[in-house]
């Protein structure tokens, strides 16, 4: 895996990338809108939400499969099986990375990358509250982020798709929102290195 960053003003990130719109109705298509809190419908008001932040933190990881990997997922139920294990295992060790930056700077909060995987089943489901809301973030698409554009501009990725068979790599895309430019030294990426062998 390979890891990446890159810092935007918040007010030039919403307007390069932000059409609520359009990848709103993206995330209407998905089969979890409204049954998962950490995405849409969002139950604040967003301008609010990140008008508190004056600078937005890219985070992006590149995870490489070996030949291996895709090679043996071939069948249509292995691909989204594996696929869906390799990325939910990335994403929970990288959302935990993020929270443990978060405690580095102050005032700040991690957005995630997709819907939150947390718990098996979401109590929105339910109608119930999170049961994790210390750990559960929102992710970048809830707020109508175009992913693919801020990967490709701001981290030099093409975002790949299953179709067929496994990508060569997939990516993650994560934020950390902020009232002060981060310094520096707040990215150490020590241990932010996955193997998918």
């Amino acid at each position: 895996m390979n890891f990446r960053k890159g810092c935007l003003p918040v007010t030039e990130f919403r307007k390069r990338y932000q059409d609520r719109e359009r990848f709103i109705g993206y995330c209407q298509e998905c089969p979890r809108y409204d049954t998962v809190w950490s995405c849409p419908p969002l139950d604040f008001n967003v301008d609010e939400y990140l008008d508190r932040f004056t600078w937005v933190n890219v985070v992006g990881a590149k995870v490489v499969l070996s030949a291996k990997v895709i090679d043996e997922a071939d069948t249509a139920e292995k691909v989204k099986t594996v696929g869906w294990e390799i990325v939910s295992a990335v994403k929970l060790e990288l959302e935990e990375k993020m929270r443990q930056l978060e405690k580095q700077v102050p005032g700040s909060v991690s957005l995630s990358s997709g819907g939150c995987n947390l718990c098996k089943e979401c109590s929105r489901k339910e109608g119930k509250p999170c049961r994790m809301p210390e750990k559960m973030r929102y992710s970048l698409d809830a707020f109508g982020f175009d992913l693919s554009a801020i990967t490709k501009d701001m981290l030099g990725i093409d975002i790949l798709w299953c179709k067929d068979r496994l990508p060569e790599y997939f990516t993650l895309i994560h934020g950390l929102l902020s009232a002060e430019e981060m310094p520096e030294a707040a990215w150490d990426t020590t241990g932010w290195i996955f193997d998918v062998t």
